[in-house]
């Protein structure tokens, strides 16, 4: 099958199983977007892309309601033989939560997890900091379509293993960020919550989870005073458990 064919699909606003029935099927497809130029992204050493129903598109995604139609990517994607943890915090984190969010990327790394994480700073550059710094791998989930500015300018994830279920000029909205989530929880075997306000995407993240029947954890950083841990707090006296410091000498966590 053609790669200007799935684009063209790809642009399309469809459900995937649709997009599945149009691109293998002979009509005429119109695309909403011109795709010379996605064709010119993915003829660039780096950027690859995969699409659902094709051998190496992601096991853990299959079963979603509406799973991603393609998945672009820098440097592979997880595997269904990974230890795969998700962390997310807030953006908005203090020095106690960036701190928190490197150490607990550090170690897990050093444990030989593989880490799941966003594009976003705050918790989630710090934490993806501390895997680097042990030398870990670690994938980076995006908002956002790979070649956009929001990723191609920001330094810190030159060299990550990035991953998006967007086109590569998609740029970032509400429902990318949900979609991105949804997809975390998706992709991860359990998810650890940083320190994370009210109405926090982590927050979105650990429900999603909590629905695909995984384990959510919360970071002992998140449970304290303020309203930057009020979302994490809340989840801990939900009864999601803690985990971080002595628990990383256990094993079989997941």
């Amino acid at each position: 099958m053609r790669l200007s064919r799935l684009l063209a699909v790809a642009t399309l606003n469809l459900p995937t199983e649709e997009k599945r029935r149009l691109a293998s099927g002979g009509e005429p497809v119109v695309p909403s977007v011109p795709v010379r130029p996605l064709l010119r992204f993915y003829s660039r050493p780096g950027n690859k892309i995969v699409f659902h129903g094709m051998s190496g598109y992601p096991v853990a995604l299959r079963d979603l309601e509406n799973p991603p139609f393609l998945l672009s990517y820098s440097h592979g994607l997880p595997t269904k033989d990974e230890r795969v943890i998700a962390l997310a915090g807030s953006r908005r984190a203090d020095c106690e939560g960036l701190q928190a969010a490197y150490a607990l990327g550090k170690a897990l790394a050093e444990k030989g997890f593989t880490l799941l994480l966003s594009n976003s700073h705050g918790f989630d550059r710090w934490a993806r900091l501390g895997a680097r710094s042990a030398s870990g791998r670690c994938f980076v989930l995006c908002d956002c379509g790979l070649g956009t500015k929001r990723i191609k300018g920001d330094r810190s994830l030159r060299g990550e293993r990035l991953v998006s279920p967007f086109l590569p000029y998609e740029e970032v909205s509400r429902q990318s960020c949900l979609s991105r989530n949804v997809l975390t929880a998706a992709l991860s075997d359990s998810v650890i919550i940083g320190q994370a306000p009210e109405k926090s995407g982590a927050l979105h993240v650990a429900g999603c989870a909590l629905d695909l029947g995984k384990e959510v954890f919360v970071h002992p950083g998140g449970i304290g005073a303020g309203f930057l841990r009020e979302g994490s707090r809340s989840l801990y006296l939900s009864g999601a458990p803690l985990f971080g410091g002595d628990d990383l000498r256990e094993e079989g966590m997941v």
